[in-house]
């Protein structure tokens, strides 16, 4: 057989690590250790002089030579009975260090002295005292817009009488077939119609601004009833005729040729009266809001295969199901190149998608990320509300039944020629009629004394209710 270390003859054999060492014989002196036993031996129990605390067995293989006590040894606190030595013998040590350090470790914990974890303790809880500070400023400031005092009302005064003229640009607003008396049915106290704004009644302008240049090429009317929660919503087509003294006509040209205040005081001469609120989306804040619910789950009705170099738009899709981000959605709302009526087939896609993308937030409301969307909106969208605003428009939104949702357009004539360029030009009455039943926050009835409209009278001759087209 053989061994690790060696073979069957060799020195080293199993049992043997030095077959030249005597085997350990224990002195007379020291007694048998029971290892069994908890009890030892008196002379074991404690140690001699300069030896450890600890008894060890002594070895006549190896034996220790003779050395100088370790500084362990030395400042072992050792009791001075247990001890043959005279207490003026023991070695004096300096223990001014060990205390020193001792006395440090106990000012600091007398002190306070922060330690990390108490750092990061304080960070975190004066995150938290700002947050509720925020929210509580946040709540004591949320309040709906201003509202409107009143309806507009339009300056014929620069108005030519059409009997001094032949010029088919000036008009009697008898011509336009409009009636401008007042229908709304007396109340029920006094005969006296009732004035003024409806209670619970808030209207806002949305625009979309196009990638390129100012034109504004989304445009929607909107009124938010808090009291029965319903939103009506209306667009106007982009190539719409406005009766405006800019010189580019188009209603998506307003705001790049005036601005807030001019945009605003011709949306006002359109419907009647100045909205509430606006809100004025780019393609960037458009993605995020949509990012941040997550997407939209959106059944695309056709295949869409389209690339504009100009605009580094390129869309493609194909129909059926599809999960769309914020890219997508914009490069889906964006198309209109192969729609039959163009501007018009888009709208349509817009209402569709915004009425899928409104149908999932509120079959999740509790899922919603409220504070991402407001943060959104008053950081990356040009708007008229401050925080406390938004913040009361999105919860009052969020109460809202989709089924409680209405999208409309604009009626008119969307394939319109006037003066060498297409338009779109607006229905009057079917206008005013929408406006009166989906858009009115006001008691009284908007009639052509409260609007500055151009569109095509009954005999298909282009008019303005103000009395002149400008």
């Amino acid at each position: 057989m053989k061994f690790f270390g060696g073979s069957k003859n060799s020195k080293h054999t199993a049992g043997h690590i030095h077959d030249t060492a005597e085997p350990y014989n224990r002195p007379a002196s020291q007694p048998e250790r029971n290892r069994y036993s908890e009890e030892r031996p008196e002379s074991a129990r404690y140690p001699e002089q300069g030896r450890s605390q600890y008894p060890q067995r002594e070895s006549t293989r190896y034996p220790e030579p003779d050395r100088p006590a370790s500084p362990l040894e030395e400042t072992r606190p050792v009791p001075v009975d247990e001890v043959n030595v005279p207490v003026e013998d023991i070695p004096d040590v300096d223990m001014s260090g060990q205390y020193e350090r001792r006395d440090r470790r106990e000012r600091r914990e007398e002190r306070g002295f922060p330690t990390w974890g108490k750092i990061v303790i304080v960070v975190i809880s004066v995150l938290l005292i700002l947050t509720v500070l925020l929210f509580a400023w946040v709540l004591a400031n949320r309040r709906p817009p201003e509202k409107t005092p009143g309806l507009n009302t339009i300056d014929t005064s620069d108005s030519t009488d059409p009997a001094d003229t032949a010029d088919d640009t000036t008009v009697d607003t008898q011509d336009t077939a409009v009636s401008t008396e007042d229908t709304t049915p007396p109340t029920e106290d006094t005969a006296t119609p009732a004035t003024g704004r409806r209670e619970n009644m808030y209207t806002f302008l949305i625009l979309g601004k196009d990638k390129v240049g100012s034109n504004t090429d989304a445009i929607m009317i909107a009124m938010l009833d808090t009291e029965n929660y319903t939103l009506n919503v209306a667009s106007i087509p982009r190539d719409t005729y406005t009766n405006t003294t800019y010189k580019n006509k188009r209603i998506n040209t307003l705001y790049g040729s005036g601005g807030v205040d001019g945009l605003m005081e011709n949306i006002a001469n359109f419907i009647g009266y100045r909205p509430d609120g606006y809100a004025i989306v780019d393609l960037n804040a458009f993605m995020k809001l949509i990012n941040a619910i997550g997407g939209v789950d959106y059944y695309v009705p056709r295949n869409i295969d389209y690339d504009d170099p100009y605009q580094d738009l390129h869309i493609h899709f194909t129909k059926g199901m599809t999960h769309m981000n914020g890219q997508k959605a914009m490069e889906y709302l964006r198309f209109r190149k192969g729609y039959a009526d163009a501007d018009i087939g888009r709208i349509d896609a817009q209402h569709e998608f915004l009425m899928t993308a409104a149908k999932q937030i509120l079959a999740n409301k509790s899922k919603v990320p409220l504070t991402t969307l407001i943060n959104i909106v008053v950081n990356d969208v040009k708007t008229s509300l401050d925080l406390g605003q938004c913040t009361w428009l999105a919860g009052e939104l969020l109460k809202l039944d989709a089924e409680n949702i209405q999208f409309m357009t604009m009626p008119g004539n969307y394939n319109d020629f006037y003066n060498g360029r297409n338009y779109v030009t607006v229905d009057i009455n079917g206008w005013l009629d929408m406006l009166n039943e989906y858009l009115n926050p006001f008691y009284q009835q908007i009639t052509v004394a409260n609007v500055d409209l151009a569109g095509r009278n009954e005999n298909g001759k282009m008019i303005a209710t103000s009395g002149k087209l400008r």
